[in-house]
């Protein structure tokens, strides 16, 4: 390779470096980094290591080489960690590159911080032909990062910058939680914690003025009980945080959902107040119920899906000892009514249909779509009641009224019940039920069976 060095913008002398020595080069910049970097095989197992990573592990009876990276001594206080780094080669052969953050003991024993990077290397074809595993020191930064969390001077300079609330309590006379009873610390902690800093994003969220508020009239606003608050500061304080949950009735009249993350302020066993990060997390909970509802419940009627009902059928059988029934419904000349009417008016059927059958039920059982027109339900009774039940239905079916473009359209169903025996798996009663269900409509429809 050529190098041409150049001072005062004139060519001064041209220099030729061979091969070896940039070799030396290479590896001298790869030694004197303070990363600990390691080359890895395809399957993880360290080939070459720079001074630093052979540093790191300060023992000199270990040989690192063709070890797995996961087994390095240096994780070897954590299964959790090793088992994530053995199971990252999945993503890192996904084109992802995996980091992690954990802690190791230097030469000393003192408890540092590392972060790890590793990426795959490519060849010119595209495949991978190792990784490299990069660490950094993050002792500091971690050292720094907690002290920044720990005074209200550092914390005044990001309350205002986001969407988050962010507040701080403080005791006038800090009470000691070591000689205090539990009970007792906390009582004057709900009743003498008072609310001395604060962004204006804690009113916007809570809906209300939070100066000079103490900690139990924070609480009163989502109407928590003072038992659960006592839950939660107990729990803040063994921990050194806690995180919850509430929710209240927004001026707007819609159900908010606000986060809390409370940290103690503990020094020498004396509790001096709490720093509170308060998150409206409304839209991430109407997103998670959307969520809920598209993969549970049914979109055309309403009624949970397939899926959601097997799935609580066996939760409810786990620990059943009462009676209880199975029973498939299916719309009686569903076909004809597409071919005749068209797929809006079926569609139109079936969400009365099964509108009726859950309201009917819906006190005694659980209600499900199991696709087209088929319909299943799980009864909370014997068999003569849950007989009485579906008479009913099909009395109601019988009587309904569909309103199709200023005509009235009448329909009916079959049902098929059977008892359900314990300790008998959701197919079997399933497919009992069914072969009932197909006897009542050989049998001439608009009727029940039951095997």
């Amino acid at each position: 390779m050529r190098y041409k060095y150049i001072k005062k913008g004139e060519i001064v002398i041209d220099t030729y470096l061979n091969f070896d020595n940039e070799l030396e080069i290479y590896k001298d910049t790869f030694n004197l980094t303070d990363q600990f970097i390691a080359i890895l095989d395809n399957q993880m197992s360290i080939k070459v290591a720079n001074k630093a990573m052979l540093d790191l592990i300060h023992d000199e009876a270990v040989n690192i080489y063709d070890t797995p990276y996961w087994e390095l001594p240096l994780w070897s206080h954590s299964i959790e960690l090793q088992n994530r780094i053995m199971f990252s080669i999945e993503s890192i052969y996904l084109g992802e590159e995996v980091k992690f953050e954990a802690t190791y003991p230097d030469i000393n024993d003192n408890i540092k911080n590392v972060e790890v990077t590793i990426k795959p290397v490519y060849s010119d074809d595209g495949d991978i032909i190792a990784l490299v595993a990069m660490g950094y020191d993050t002792t500091s930064a971690k050292e720094a990062e907690k002290k920044f969390y720990t005074t209200q001077k550092q914390l005044a300079t990001f309350f205002e910058m986001g969407v988050d609330g962010f507040l701080i309590g403080n005791l006038e006379k800090p009470v000691n939680i070591s000689t205090l009873d539990p009970d007792e610390s906390f009582i004057i902690a709900y009743n003498e914690e008072t609310v001395v800093n604060y962004n204006s994003a804690v009113n916007d969220i809570l809906e209300l003025n939070a100066e000079n508020l103490c900690l139990g009239s924070l609480f009163k606003k989502a109407d928590v009980d003072f038992d659960t608050i006592k839950k939660h500061w107990f729990s803040m304080i063994k921990n050194g945080y806690v995180r919850f949950m509430l929710k209240f009735q927004s001026k707007r009249r819609h159900t908010k959902y606000v986060e809390f993350t409370m940290v103690p302020v503990i020094e020498q066993n004396m509790y001096s107040g709490s720093y509170s990060t308060i998150k409206d997390i409304t839209l991430d909970k109407q997103n998670e119920e959307r969520l809920f509802l598209m993969a549970n419940f049914d979109y055309l009627t309403g009624v949970c899906n397939r899926r959601y009902f097997i799935d609580s059928v066996n939760d409810v059988l786990k620990n059943n000892t009462n009676p209880i029934c199975m029973v498939m419904f299916d719309i009686d000349h569903f076909k004809s009514v597409n071919d005749n009417y068209g797929h809006d008016t079926g569609d139109i059927v079936l969400r009365t249909v099964s509108n009726t059958i859950n309201t009917l039920i819906s006190s005694d059982g659980l209600f499900a779509r199991m696709g087209g027109e088929e319909f299943a339900a799980i009864i909370y009774k014997d068999m003569d009641e849950t007989i009485k039940i579906i008479e009913n239905v099909l009395s109601d079916i019988r009587k309904l009224n569909i309103n199709v473009d200023n005509s009235i359209l009448k329909t009916s169903i079959s049902a098929g019940i059977t008892k359900i025996k314990p300790g008998e798996s959701f197919d079997h009663f399933l497919k009992r039920a069914d072969s009932a269900l197909y006897e009542a409509k050989r049998n001439g429809r608009d009727r029940y069976s039951i095997q």
